[in-house]
């Protein structure tokens, strides 16, 4: 009886000791992961992003100043979306030029409007 027991205190220990060092060696790799992670530069926008962000901005902006009736400022944006768009379809051949086309009737119909 005293062997059976011996054997299964032993397979009892074993396997919480198995089990601790796993779980510190989990919680170690965490938090080593943690740190890296927290050290990493944060990542950096490339160009073609900048200007799709800024493209959409002055999109918005143009449309602000439109519905505001502050054509002057309005035309400024437009030019400015217009320029974004036609650089993201170099920068992107093949791409965003729907975008450019829209921004550039939209500049046109500005500059109607403005010599209404």
């Amino acid at each position: 009886m005293s062997d059976v027991l011996h054997k299964l205190v032993s397979l009892v220990l074993t396997g919480a000791l198995i089990g601790l060092v796993g779980w510190l060696s989990v919680t170690v790799r965490k938090k080593k992961v943690a740190k890296a992670e927290a050290a990493a530069p944060a990542p950096v926008e490339d160009r073609s992003q900048a200007l799709l962000r800024q493209a959409q901005q002055f999109d918005r902006s143009r449309d602000e100043m439109a519905a505001q009736g502050r054509l002057a400022e309005a035309m400024t944006h437009a030019h400015a979306a217009a320029q974004h768009w036609h650089e993201l379809t170099q920068a992107r051949p093949g791409r965003f030029q729907a975008e450019e086309r829209a921004a550039l009737k939209r500049l046109s119909e500005l500059e109607t409007a403005g010599h209404a």
